[in-house]
C-alpha cells in the first residue's frame, strides 16, 4: 500500500486529524490577525487536541506510518508558531518579560530543524516521549495563562522540560545517520546501539 502524502484513499482517521490541522492554518491566521482572541484560542485548542488524538489512535490501533509521522510533523510546524505569535499579539508584556528564555527554546527548535534539514533533507519526525511530555506541559501552561494568568513555577518547569526535549532531538539528529520517525528517545537509541 502506498504511503504517499497525496494518496487520500488510504488515509486513516488519524491522518485526517493531522490534515485538519493543516487546513485550520488559514482560520488561525485570520482570527489571530483580526485579534479575535476567544475564537483563535478555541481553534488552537481543537488543533492541539487533534494532535494528541491522532498519535493515540495510531498507537492504539498499531497503525503508525511514515506518512502519518510526516503529516503530524507538518501539522506541528504550521500550528506551533501560532502559539508564539499569539503571545506577541495578545500578551506582548509577557513575551518581553520572558524573551531570553523563549529565545533559547525557539533558537534550539530552529537549530534542530536546520540540522535535520541538512542531515536528512527534511524535518525530523522523532516524536520522542520527552517531546510529547513537553508539548503537553507547554500546552497546559499556554491555556492556563490565558484563562488564569501567569503561574511562574509551572512556566519555568515546562520550559526546562521543553529545552531538554529540544536538546534530545538535536542529539538524535547528530546521532542517527538516517531519517527515522517515532523514536522513543535518546536512551532507547543508545540501547539499540549496545545490542548491535
Amino acid at each position: 500500500m502506498s504511503q504517499s502524502l497525496f494518496n487520500f484513499k488510504t488515509y486513516r482517521l488519524q491522518d485526517w486529524l493531522s490534515v485538519y490541522r493543516l487546513l485550520a492554518v488559514p482560520a488561525l491566521l485570520y482570527t489571530l490577525l483580526n485579534r479575535h482572541e476567544r475564537i483563535f484560542l478555541a481553534l488552537l485548542a481543537i488543533s492541539l487536541a487533534t494532535d494528541g488524538i491522532d498519535g493515540l489512535l495510531a498507537r492504539r490501533q498499531r497503525q503508525k506510518s511514515r506518512r502519518g509521522a510526516k503529516l503530524d510533523t507538518y501539522g506541528d510546524l504550521l500550528t506551533v508558531p501560532f502559539m508564539l505569535a499569539s503571545l506577541l499579539i495578545f500578551r506582548p508584556d509577557f513575551l518581553a518579560e520572558q524573551a531570553v528564555l523563549l529565545s533559547i527554546l525557539v533558537g534550539l527548535y530552529f537549530l534542530e530543524l536546520g540540522a535535520s534539514m541538512l542531515r536528512y533533507g527534511k524535518p525530523s519526525s522523532f516524536h520522542t516521549y520527552l517531546d510529547k511530555i513537553s508539548f503537553i506541559l507547554l500546552g497546559i501552561f499556554y491555556f492556563s495563562f490565558f484563562l488564569f494568568g501567569f503561574i511562574g513555577w509551572y512556566f519555568y518547569f515546562a520550559m526546562a522540560v521543553a529545552i531538554l526535549a529540544e536538546l534530545e532531538e538535536l542529539a538524535l539528529v547528530l546521532r542517527l545517520p538516517r531519517w527515522r520517525s517515532n523514536v522513543k528517545g535518546l536512551y532507547w537509541v543508545l540501547q539499540e546501539r549496545r545490542l548491535q
